[in-house]
């Protein structure tokens, strides 16, 4: 009984003297606003994009972002849950929308198997878009993130040919591969703002 007792108090030592020795994190002191940079596939923020990042509740947040597709502006507004308030995995779910390009000459194969400049409408193309991730925190109170994810069109085909062209299979395949839609892959930094 003696050698148990023994032992419990120098276990429960040595994990009072971690405890104190260990730097102090409050979450109520962090900054509620978070500005950020991102670059990616299919991400919210687009190719390049900006983010805010505002806390709504310690590890939920409410996520924008602006920035550049492949399928023109992409702004996007969605929910955003961290797991731990320092490094550790984080969860996100939410809506994008990428503008389209009114008016573009794309080279594509048409139907009757020759390659010409077509005129084109890329229509807006929203998405819902689901993701996990980790981040990195680094400094007072910033971090790296990357995030891996799947975003599913709402429209099946958000293109229009102007010029009656008749589009190959081939060439069908390739916009729907550029259209927004399919895997996330992305990556960014976010910085808290006092």
């Amino acid at each position: 009984m003696k050698k148990a007792l023994l032992f419990f108090s120098i276990l429960f030592l040595s994990l009072e003297l971690k405890g104190q020795t260990e730097e102090y994190f409050d979450p109520d002191d962090r900054p509620k606003f978070y500005f950020g940079v991102g670059t990616g596939i299919n991400t919210y923020t687009g190719l390049a994009g900006l983010s805010g990042n505002f806390i709504i509740e310690k590890k939920l947040f409410v996520q924008a972002g602006l920035g550049l597709s492949s399928w023109g502006v992409r702004t996007s507004i969605g929910l955003r849950y961290d797991r731990s308030y320092r490094n550790g995995f984080t969860y996100g779910i939410g809506l994008s929308n990428s503008s389209g390009i009114d008016d573009i000459d794309m080279e594509l194969e048409t139907a009757s198997g020759g390659t010409r400049d077509i005129n084109m409408q890329l229509e807006n193309a929203p998405a819902i878009y689901i993701k996990t991730g980790y981040n990195w925190w680094f400094g007072e109170n910033n971090t790296f993130n990357i995030n891996l994810g799947y975003s599913v069109a709402l429209k099946g085909q958000p293109w229009t040919v102007n010029d009656g062209s008749s589009l190959s299979p081939t060439s069908q395949q390739v916009l729907q591969l550029i259209a927004p839609g399919g895997i996330i892959l992305g990556m960014g930094f976010t910085f808290g703002i006092q």
